[in-house]
């Protein structure tokens, strides 16, 4: 089934979002996350010494379908194809949206190309098909938007 992502903007700020998964994937996710206040647990039967030191909540143990309860979102961060499926089957019967890292086939969301400058955010989307170039555009905007800034002053 082909995917076809509405680009959104929701206020995570104190939102419960688990990670599912403790290596540099997730180590990704949880310093995009902090930007914007979320309140971010990880669950993990291994997790990276600098998962820990961002100072998000850690739980050292194997997913269980249970760990989902309360979370409004889910990044599934695992590397793991046949246990990222589970876990996305399992956010989706939960009511918990999911996202699996690298894998827009299982996802609901996809998190785009952002460039915030103070209350002005521009998303760049490209429907989880190219994710570099979405980069690309992005760079581009935030270079026109800091060029239009400073020929101002």
């Amino acid at each position: 089934m082909e995917k076809n992502y509405l680009p959104i903007a929701i206020d995570i700020s104190n939102s419960k979002i688990l990670i599912i998964g403790g290596g540099q994937s997730a180590l990704k996710k949880i310093r995009i996350l902090q930007r914007s206040g979320a309140n971010i647990e990880v669950v993990a039967g291994n997790i990276v010494d600098e998962v820990y030191a961002s100072g998000v909540i850690c739980h050292l143990k194997k997913y269980e379908k249970s760990d989902l309860n309360g979370y409004l979102m889910l990044y599934s961060c695992t590397n793991n194809e046949t246990l990222d499926k589970q876990i996305a089957e399992d956010g989706k019967e939960a009511g918990v949206l999911v996202n699996v890292h690298d894998n827009p086939t299982l996802c609901q969301f996809v998190s785009p190309a952002i460039y915030r400058d103070g209350n002005l955010s521009v998303a760049v989307n490209s429907n989880a098909e190219n994710v570099y170039e979405a980069i690309r555009v992005r760079n581009l905007i935030q270079e026109y938007l800091e060029n239009l800034k400073n020929t101002q002053i």
